[in-house]
């Protein structure tokens, strides 16, 4: 039997899944988790085969846990089954580059979702241990998170989202400047146009943000000279941390 740890901070999300994996004799729930910081204290003491978690959520979020456990890799490496609302490309890329086993996203098709991930568990016995490095584009996405969160952008903006995707291209080719624009709203599906515009409404609202004003001082900055100062400050970052 094959034991899970459940994470999330929606307790009736838990609840619902702990009905549904009664219905799969070879898994068992051995605990569960409403964030982060309570998951990793979870696996810690149970080390469990399965983790099914989320990605949003209080006191370290999903993937402060998933990098946790790609350290440990070489000596634990259970299963990871991510199951999140959060379905954007800059998250689906960062849970493809940590090498998370099994993603769906809220809400849930169905039972038939979970049934195929446990399946396939089922039939790797055990699972060897990783032999996982990390890439340099989870350093890259690392220092882009922290530098979003450090200008108070709000999550909650599509701006957020293409100011993230466009520094990511931006960092792979250094030569893309204008077309930056035409190259995220391709990821988006939308218009080079809108992608403007939400960037430069996203970089009014970090306007008083103290690392806005000690970059870019009081007035609001063009949003492609934002973008490439923005590469600038990663790519120092990342030298000093000697992971570019």
């Amino acid at each position: 039997m094959k034991s899970i740890v459940l994470i999330d901070d929606e307790q009736s999300f838990i609840d619902d899944m702990v009905v549904t994996l009664k219905n799969y004799p070879d898994f068992q729930v051995i605990s569960s988790a409403n964030s982060g910081r309570e998951g990793k204290l979870a696996i810690q003491h149970h080390r469990p085969d399965l983790i099914i978690m989320d990605v949003m959520m209080p006191d370290d979020d999903g993937l402060d846990v998933i990098r946790y456990l790609r350290k440990e890799g070489r000596q634990y490496n259970p299963f990871i089954y991510v199951i999140t609302a959060l379905e954007t490309p800059s998250i689906k890329q960062i849970l493809k580059e940590l090498e998370v086993d099994f993603v769906s996203f809220k809400p849930l098709l169905g039972e038939k979702e979970i049934a195929r991930a446990l399946e396939r568990i089922v039939q790797v016995e055990p699972k060897p241990l990783s032999q996982h490095t990390p890439y340099n584009k989870i350093y890259i996405i690392d220092a882009i998170d922290d530098i979003m969160d450090e200008m108070n952008v709000p999550s909650h903006l599509i701006g957020n989202e293409y100011i993230k995707t466009a520094l990511l291209l931006m960092l792979d080719d250094p030569v893309l400047k204008r077309n930056v624009y035409k190259k995220v709203a391709d990821v988006f599906k939308s218009n080079s146009n809108n992608v403007a515009a939400n960037i430069n409404n996203t970089i009014k609202a970090c306007m008083d943000s103290k690392m806005y004003r000690d970059e870019f001082g009081q007035g609001k900055i063009e949003s492609l000279l934002f973008l490439n100062h923005l590469v600038a400050v990663i790519k120092k970052r990342l030298r000093g941390s000697g992971k570019d």
